[in-house]
């Protein structure tokens, strides 16, 4: 069912049902322009679903930015027919003033389901040891709840997926409950669940990649099937799962207008795992897979959040990323016969060990530099020093927040 068509209570989010039930939202929602200079545009109650009202919004002077949640102050209506409504009559509102509004206390509430329950439905297809069946689910369910970009950086997890072609296939399934409007490249939540690797030049938004044994995938976590089979279930069990894959998609549409970060209460124990996973990965003798070092642990770490429902960061989401990578990578690792020079990963060159070395010695390692300031002192077009940052932070020489990077120490 595209997301456009859903009325049905269960079928909806929260923030969906409060801003088209509840007479205290009844002109807060999310713009989408009606006209190109957006005076006369629409609330939607949700990025992914059109507003059911026959009514539409007029403002002079300074339109609401598109694509955000507001409100808007009406001082008058009126049953107008506009030409481009082809004669039927629509309601609208006249607005002299509007604000932004943060939908993130309405995103957090949720009381259906909490977010282990969330996690065992990813492992309704598996059997297996208790411990490799929860890790799966839990990788499966980081993967569905994505994660918002850092930076200037596109969002999403990248996971590279390794098992057998039933395992895949087993790995899939609770999948479905990702909306078929997300496996388009338009989309601003991409997903693409699939065996062969594609060369993606979308740069915008969160998109999310699962890849069956990649070659070429820079990905955040491996997903290691050890030991596990199909569990088969009864067909009322299965009908209940259809229900419940419902509610788990709109419980995810909440979370993605969540953006949780890493404040300052976690950003020490973040960057410390971040020191420990590049140790761990470049000392690994073999690896089947390349790894994002800098920019996993905080990807990790707010889909958790996302699907805790929290719109910060908190430490249990650092350890919870951290354990889990720790155990993927440790059992994937033990199934490649390709081990690869030390030095030829984390090697970086060009301009990338130039901006690297010269911010270094201006301003050291473990401190937070304005982005604005690093352009200004590499003296380099803008572009050109992202692109450097992009590869530092993917070799794990540098992490970043946004309007900041910070560079850690040369690995030893």
């Amino acid at each position: 069912m595209p997301l456009t068509d859903r009325y049905i209570g269960s079928e909806l989010s929260v923030v969906e049902r409060e801003l088209i039930f509840n007479d205290k939202y009844a002109n807060v929602g999310f713009v989408k322009y009606d006209t190109k200079d957006g005076e006369y545009f629409f609330l939607n109650p949700s990025p992914f679903l059109k507003t059911s009202k026959n009514e539409i919004y007029h403002v002079s002077g300074h339109p609401p930015p598109e694509n955000q949640f507001i409100e808007a102050n009406v001082i008058d209506e009126k049953t107008v027919i506009l030409p481009r409504t082809v004669r039927k009559s629509i309601n609208v509102k006249e607005v002299d003033s509007w604000k932004l509004f943060d939908p993130t206390p309405l995103a957090q509430r949720r009381k259906i389901l909490d977010f282990e329950e969330i996690v065992e439905y990813f492992a309704y297809p598996l059997t297996g040891e208790d411990e490799v069946v929860e890790e799966i689910a839990g990788c499966s369910s980081l993967f569905a709840f994505s994660s918002p970009p850092i930076e200037d950086d596109t969002g999403g997890i990248k996971s590279a997926i390794f098992g057998k072609n039933y395992q895949w296939d087993l790995f899939r399934k609770p999948l479905k409950v990702i909306p078929d409007d997300f496996r388009k490249t338009s989309s601003d939540y991409y997903y693409y669940i699939s065996k062969l690797e594609r060369n993606l030049s979308k740069t915008e938004g969160e998109v999310n990649l699962a890849i069956l044994q990649p070659e070429k995938l820079v990905s955040d976590i491996p997903i290691y099937f050890e030991g596990v089979k199909e569990r088969k279930h009864s067909k009322d069990y299965y009908s209940l799962l259809d229900q419940e894959s419902g509610v788990i998609t709109a419980y995810i549409l909440d979370s993605l207008l969540l953006k949780p970060q890493y404040t300052g209460k976690v950003e020490a124990m973040m960057h410390d795992a971040i020191y420990e996973l590049r140790e761990e990965y470049y000392s690994s003798g073999q690896r089947p897979y390349h790894q994002n070092v800098g920019d996993a642990l905080p990807k990790l770490a707010s889909s958790y959040a996302r699907l805790r429902a929290s719109p910060d960061i908190e430490p249990p989401d650092v350890k919870y990323a951290t354990d889990l990578w720790f155990s993927m990578f440790r059992k994937a690792e033990k199934i490649t016969s390709n081990p690869a020079k030390i030095s030829d990963l984390f090697l970086i060159t060009g301009d990338a060990r130039k901006v690297y070395y010269k911010l270094y010695d201006i301003f050291g390692a473990d401190y937070w530099i304005p982005v604005i300031e690093a352009v200004e002192v590499m003296a380099m077009d803008p572009e050109d020093v992202e692109i450097s940052v992009d590869a530092l932070v993917e070799k794990g020489y540098c992490v970043r927040k946004e309007g900041h990077i910070m560079l850690l120490e040369p690995f030893k």
